[in-house]
């Protein structure tokens, strides 16, 4: 599983780097259950759009996977991404600001019969619109 669970991430990475989401539907099926605190969780159509919104914002998006575990019928997978605030999206009412951003968290994906049914992406959203001007520093 190893080898077929970071190949999928390093496909789903690509996904949001381009935008390109009609990929999500090569990689998961329709019922996947998609978690992305603090956002209300998603299936794959609601996840194409959130990451095509996304891909307005921040065009020049990138990401490296810097980590693949796994362990049966379950892996993870850190990653670490930079991007620009630059394009206007339904995800940000503030204008672009123009400055850029970086984060690094995980996905945490869990397996059946070699589909993923439930992925948790946990990474630093505050940390992210706060250093590309959406939201204010704290204090």
């Amino acid at each position: 599983m190893t080898t077929a669970a970071a190949d999928f991430m390093t496909r789903f990475g690509q996904v949001w780097v381009t935008g390109k989401t009609d990929e999500v539907d090569e990689l998961m099926p329709a019922d996947v259950v998609y978690h992305l605190p603090p956002f209300p969780d998603m299936d794959r159509e609601a996840l194409k759009g959130f990451i095509a919104g996304f891909h307005q914002a921040f065009p020049d998006f990138t990401i490296t996977i810097d980590e693949n575990i796994s362990d049966q019928d379950v892996s993870a997978h850190r990653w670490t991404c930079q991007a620009t605030y630059t394009g206007e999206s339904p995800l940000l009412p503030p204008p672009p600001t123009g400055k850029p951003t970086q984060a690094t968290g995980p996905h945490f994906v869990h397996w059946h019969n070699g589909r993923p049914t439930e992925i948790w992406h946990n990474g630093d959203w505050l940390g992210w619109l706060q250093s590309c001007g959406v939201v204010p520093a704290l204090g």
